[in-house]
């Protein structure tokens, strides 16, 4: 029966205690399994690239001069096509800022329009224009068919010191920022 007791007991603090203690040695264990597995994993990126080196030196000591020479200039030509692919890029990320700054667009969305020819950047640009557009105008027409608050009408009475003295804060800075003059002769004694 009182075996019931403490199990009852390890069985309620379980369902309370959710968080988990460690010893040392645990831990010890856990952090040493962890820099294992990181360190493994980059020995075996560190063996693939100098495979890829030795092979490279292979296939390179198997050539003869003439053909090294076309290899390394067909190497080159492909890291500098890349680079200038990079380049064109980020001149076309640039130029498509700018146009859809130009647009009244957000330019966050700039890489939602960039490609690597104008053309196809421009018809980018003018798709999310004209998407952008039908949302703002569908978002505008719906708030035009509802009703509009009557409170916030300007009304054609005068402000009297009375009106000013009961308008809330907020509506007094309204009323600073809209008509200067008439806070300050309202403010002033």
């Amino acid at each position: 029966m009182e075996d019931n007791k403490d199990m009852n007991v390890d069985v309620q603090e379980t369902n309370e205690q959710v968080e988990k203690t460690y010893t040392q040695e645990e831990f010890d264990k856990a952090l040493q399994s962890e820099v294992d597995k990181r360190v493994t994993q980059a020995m075996k990126s560190a063996q693939k690239k100098a495979d890829a080196r030795v092979k490279e030196a292979e296939k390179l000591a198997q050539m003869n001069e003439q053909q090294r020479y076309e290899y390394e200039l067909d190497s080159r030509e492909k890291a500098i096509m890349e680079k200038e692919r990079a380049l064109a890029l980020a001149e076309n990320k640039a130029q498509a800022a700018s146009v859809l700054a130009d647009k009244g667009i957000s330019t966050k969305l700039v890489d939602f329009v960039v490609a690597e020819d104008a053309e196809t950047m421009m018809e980018n640009i003018n798709v999310i224009e004209a998407e952008f557009k039908a949302s703002v105008k569908a978002e505008v027409e719906k708030r035009l068919a509802t009703s509009t608050p009557k409170k916030n009408l300007p009304t054609d009475k005068p402000i009297s010191k009375e009106d000013f003295n009961r308008m809330k804060l907020t509506e007094q800075a309204a009323l600073f920022q809209s008509n200067p003059e008439l806070y300050k002769q309202l403010t002033s004694k």
